[in-house]
């Protein structure tokens, strides 16, 4: 059994990765390209399962365009590595984001379970997320979980091996367009002729993603076509811009609701009181110029915060004994092992010091 993990870059996916692996992990580069491929074996498989459960770290990424090596490969491998099943690892104090890419996600004809991590911190600001309500709005197994603390990753991979056994057709989250009866012309299409995934597919020409223009140069060539006859939308004919407002859209009427802000105290959270005056428009510069003098002051300087010149307070590095050189000679009958204990270690700790 294949699992891919495949979410946001810092949603936490890696940290998730080396706990379900561990030991088995082994890292390379992906053909062809300098992305990091990471790739090992769920440790707990033996307790759910009598298959091997083969773990792929995609890389960390915020769309399935390819635009970037990081999303060619992760496109790649989602669509024509055939995993059983994708693991979407989700940041749960940044919902809305995250699903964005969960919703190109869901247009693959892939078993798909999301992840929400970072449940731990979400607690801790005091908020929650409808999990009955967001599993059903998804149409996929939600799962909470902290994979920096371990909890709830038993029950994650129960929910992935039970959801890799049952296939699924891919839905998308763009309907009551005429671009959506675009897409259901060309699924249906491409469901004739066999073309696996044929939604997912369908929706990246109607974006006139280029990979799958090149892959089916006729159909792009007359839905070009098709599109030029189209009402103006208010996007200038920019197909890519118009469903990428629609994913946003849905997420916010459909999805976004299944997440309860706790009330704040006040307007501004300690981090933010201290964004607000380490990036001010004013005081950012000096205080950084401050911040990298005392750095390199109290690194260097002889006078440590100028207690000498202005107190009269004589600051001294104060060596270590003087080393036993004598015995060190004696200890040992080379020269170099000597002079590398007496003088390079004894005499380097106190400049490090």
């Amino acid at each position: 059994m294949k699992v891919a993990l495949i979410g946001n870059p810092n949603c936490g996916k890696t940290t998730l990765f080396n706990r379900l692996t561990g030991s088995t992990a082994h890292v390379g580069n992906w053909p062809g390209v300098t992305v990091e491929k990471r790739e090992g074996s769920y440790r707990g498989a033996k307790k759910l399962t009598a298959e091997r459960v083969d773990i792929v770290d995609l890389p960390g990424i915020y769309s399935l365009s390819p635009y970037t090596p990081e999303e060619i490969v992760s496109r790649d491998q989602m669509i024509d590595g055939r995993p059983d099943v994708v693991l979407n690892i989700v940041d749960a104090t940044n919902l809305e984001r995250n699903l964005y890419l969960t919703t190109q996600v869901l247009e693959a004809d892939i078993p798909v379970v999301v992840a929400l991590n970072m449940t731990d911190a979400l607690k801790r600001d005091g908020d929650e997320i409808d999990v009955g309500a967001l599993e059903t709005a998804l149409g996929v197994p939600v799962v909470l979980i902290s994979a920096l603390k371990g909890t709830g990753v038993k029950e994650l991979m129960a929910r992935v091996i039970d959801a890799a056994r049952s296939p699924r057709v891919g839905e998308s989250v763009i309907s009551g367009t005429a671009y959506r009866a675009l897409v259901d012309r060309l699924r249906e299409t491409l469901a004739a002729e066999n073309i696996e995934h044929p939604l997912f597919r369908a929706v990246k020409l109607v974006e006139g993603d280029e990979a799958e223009r090149k892959r089916f140069p006729n159909m792009a060539a007359a839905l070009d076509g098709i599109k030029d006859k189209l009402p103006d939308d208010g996007y200038g004919g920019d197909t890519e811009a118009f469903v990428a407002d629609a994913r946003y859209t849905y997420i916010a009427k459909n999805f976004s609701p299944c997440l309860k802000r706790a009330e704040r105290r006040s307007g501004l959270s300690r981090s933010d009181k201290a964004d607000k005056v380490l990036t001010h428009r004013i005081w950012a510069i000096p205080i950084f110029i401050a911040v990298m003098f005392a750095i390199f002051h109290i690194t260097f300087s002889e006078d440590i915060l100028f207690l000498n010149s202005w107190f009269g307070v004589k600051v001294t590095n104060e060596r270590l004994p003087p080393p036993p050189c004598s015995w060190s000679r004696r200890a040992t009958s080379a020269c170099r092992v000597s002079a590398f204990g007496c003088k390079a270690c004894w005499g380097g700790v106190p400049a490090v010091l």
